[in-house]
């Protein structure tokens, strides 16, 4: 997913400002082609590890003037924040040490390169302490997603008056556990409170035995591609975007459940952590929450006021609309280009 967002649209607002591009995939080293890209201006190497053919064509691009740079939506090479990643704890004392291998590697590649795009300000900082200039160039829709987001928008229902009301959590992978946990112990207490309420769940989570307990009203489906995705957030009426607080790992995120929540139009309430601190106008667009009283003030707002719901959505759809577009972020890539050309 986050190959689509780095790559895929990036390549379409590349697009949209003129330039020629193509996508190669290289995550297997033994196809990186050191002399294919030599073609273009400037080449980007979304997290690519350091390889010889890599190497190769890193020295051979600034031999000829052609910007390398390395672009990252994740914390995936700063070797002394590893403890911050929770997968790696559940992993063996070899996987670890080949993980930790990996993120040297990254880092090499980083430090090769000309410069670094990242999707967060936290990146950004961290490959700047690193000596590198560094860009901000945050994630957005797609052409795609865009389209299929104005589609279900309109389909959902006008009329706030459902009998059921539906908050819903998107999960990729089980290292959300514990980002889930920081709203699970509210959502208890408001499913308790709230006879109407139900709570979906998309994708690898593992849950307390006090979620479980309200049986049907928890729904549980699997994980699924994007435009599945889409169409199962646009049938919620409050999405939850939950992050470890405190985690360098989490800080670094960027806002994306932000974005494909405002573009089915559904409000959301996620962490006060920096990706949703910077991107949600709290009461406006979304809430945001620090401790279970948060959680349980701010969830509870929506769930007793349709019309909150209802307000908070077209602005939140407003939002993505502006600032999170293909078209926003052309524009914001046109101010970008210049200054990587140049590094």
């Amino acid at each position: 997913m986050t190959t689509r967002y780095r790559c895929l649209h990036l390549s379409e607002q590349l697009q949209m400002l003129g330039h020629r591009t193509e996508i190669v995939d290289w995550w297997d080293e033994t196809k990186v082609d050191p002399e294919r890209p030599l073609q273009f201006d400037i080449i980007v190497l979304y997290r690519l590890m350091i390889s010889p053919a890599l190497e190769r064509l890193i020295t051979a691009a600034q031999r000829l003037g052609k910007p390398v740079i390395f672009d990252t939506d994740d914390l995936v090479f700063e070797p002394d924040l590893i403890s911050a990643h929770r997968a790696v704890r559940d992993l063996s004392e070899p996987d670890q040490r080949l993980y930790a291998e990996g993120v040297g590697r990254y880092l090499m590649s980083l430090q090769a390169s000309d410069a670094v795009m990242t999707s967060t300000p936290v990146l950004a900082e961290l490959a700047r302490r690193r000596g590198k200039k560094a860009f901000v160039h945050r994630n957005s829709l797609g052409l795609e997603m865009l389209a299929l987001g104005r589609e279900l928008y309109e389909k959902r229902p006008r009329d706030a008056g459902t009998p059921s009301v539906v908050i819903g959590y998107g999960s990729g992978t089980h290292t959300h556990d514990v980002d889930f946990r920081e709203a699970a112990n509210a959502l208890v207490q408001l499913l308790t409170r709230f006879p109407r309420l139900e709570l979906w769940l998309v994708g690898p989570l593992t849950i307390s035995q006090s979620l479980e307990s309200f049986g049907q009203r928890v729904r549980r489906f699997p994980l699924t591609d994007w435009p599945r995705w889409f169409e199962l957030e646009s049938q919620m009426d409050i999405a939850l975007a939950p992050l470890e607080m405190g985690n360098i790992f989490c800080r670094a995120k960027s806002e994306i459940k932000f974005v494909e929540a405002g573009a089915v139009g559904v409000p959301i309430v996620g962490s006060d952590v920096d990706p949703y601190r910077d991107s949600i106008t709290p009461g406006k667009d979304g809430l945001l929450a620090a401790s279970e009283k948060d959680w349980i003030e701010a969830l509870s707002s929506l769930i007793e006021n349709p019309e909150r719901r209802t307000e908070m959505s077209a602005h939140a759809r407003e939002t993505i609309l502006q600032r999170y577009s293909p078209q926003a972020r052309a524009a914001d890539l046109a101010l970008i280009l210049p200054e990587l050309e140049k590094v």
